[in-house]
């Protein structure tokens, strides 16, 4: 990257990083999140086409104009909170995570490390999906993140160093050696490990939403491999605050065919995903390219046309 392009990402970084965390309190934090998603708008033709691709994928013609617009929307808003809850400390401002949050289903996150194996929390891009390990983490859990930090050298550095602020254990994916072996000791030692499963890989592909995509196999093959429980959970947002949902551990009757199994595992971790999305769409990351088919797909496709 040009130096001087890099330096001018860095302070315009850096400013907004600090405006972030000036900010009091979670309203004045979400008023200023309304306002970044209101200038990032504008600029934003070709996520608004992605959105409007993916929801005529999903619905057809049965969603009506005016709430797909409010779901296009709700992609800009949920994009501007989500960047900007990685950088605001409640602790900064006499607060804690579980402050800012309602709960449901703890019990399920204790039954499951009660079983002695590690918990796997799958979730998806919803809602302040980020607060989840946090709000585990303040609770005494032991905790590790798997994350995808971004490609933009800026992004990725001020990313990694507000998970450190945080106290958050993360690995980034792909995974070295040295941080599989981490996750598979951490699971060992019972602790919990944060996976946003929704993402689109060339592992599996299974339905989602109604439509095939292809999807990652990674949770369901720590699960065979270590026995460690499968917690679905996802954070929503209300208002200024957000409620955090843990869901049953699936219930898995492994067959001893490993690839037939983590396809039904993966398939039905992303039955669960679609039920939240369908329900709070607009909380949802509908600006990615989530039905993407493979480049031999792709080819395999033109083939056809051209014979």
């Amino acid at each position: 990257m040009n130096p001087v392009l890099l330096s001018a990402q860095r302070l315009s970084f850096a400013a907004l990083v600090a405006l972030i965390r000036a900010m009091p309190n979670p309203r004045a934090l979400r008023y200023l999140c309304l306002l970044m998603a209101a200038s990032m708008r504008p600029f934003g033709a070709s996520w608004r086409r992605l959105v409007q691709r993916n929801l005529r994928l999903v619905y057809g013609d049965t969603l009506p104009a005016p709430q797909q617009r409010a779901i296009a929307r709700g992609v800009f808003e949920h994009s501007a909170r989500g960047f900007a809850e990685l950088f605001w400390l409640p602790q900064e401002h006499g607060m804690t995570v579980a402050d800012w949050c309602d709960v449901e289903g703890l019990e399920h996150i204790d039954a499951a490390l009660a079983a002695g194996k590690g918990v796997l929390l799958a979730t998806a891009h919803i809602g302040g999906w980020t607060l989840l390990p946090r709000y585990l983490q303040e609770r005494g859990q032991n905790t590790g993140s798997l994350l995808r930090l971004p490609s933009n050298p800026v992004a990725s550095a001020g990313e990694a160093q507000a998970c450190e602020r945080m106290g958050l254990t993360f690995y980034n994916t792909p995974l070295s050696r040295e941080h599989a072996h981490a996750c598979l000791r951490l699971l060992r030692n019972n602790g919990v490990l944060f996976i946003v499963a929704d993402r689109r890989s060339a592992d599996v592909k299974v339905d989602f939403l109604g439509q095939p995509a292809w999807c990652a196999t990674g949770t369901a093959s720590l699960h065979l491999r270590t026995g460690a429980a499968i917690v679905p959970a996802y954070a929503r947002r209300e208002g200024d605050r957000h409620r955090l949902v843990f869901e049953p551990a699936l219930q898995v009757a492994a067959s001893g065919d490993r690839k037939a199994d983590e396809r039904a595992i993966t398939a039905e971790l992303h039955r669960i995903f679609g039920t939240w999305v369908r329900r709070h769409p607009e909380q949802w990351m509908w600006n990615h390219n989530r039905w993407r088919p493979r480049r031999s797909e792709m080819r395999e496709h033109g083939n056809e046309h051209r014979q």
